[in-house]
């Protein structure tokens, strides 16, 4: 029963996450509005909620969990260095995707 609380596994999972989208599209980019930058961001970002649909099918996340993960996510990115409306829009995008798909 106490295990139902413990969220490490999805607080190194969000950190990972938003570890790896910085790696991919660091905060410098997010001036950036040329097509090429549009189009990268684009491409991490589905692969950032394609990874945590993953996540999500493989460990039955519940509303909780789900929004645990966004939590942690949100500040991670925070740390990292990114805006704070860059980050709601992020954000908001994996909670999402995640709250409309069904398992």
């Amino acid at each position: 029963m106490f295990g139902m609380f413990d969220t490490r596994k999805i607080d190194d999972f969000a950190r990972s996450l938003a570890q790896d989208f910085s790696r991919r599209f660091p905060p410098a980019n997010e001036a950036r509005t040329d097509k090429a930058a549009v189009s990268q961001l684009s491409v991490v970002s589905e692969g950032l909620y394609a990874r945590a649909l993953r996540f999500h099918q493989e460990n039955r996340l519940g509303l909780f969990r789900k929004a645990k993960l966004g939590n942690t996510f949100r500040w991670h990115l925070k740390e990292l260095g990114y805006t704070d409306g860059f980050i709601e829009k992020i954000t908001k995008g994996l909670v999402v995707r995640l709250a409309t798909r069904k398992i």
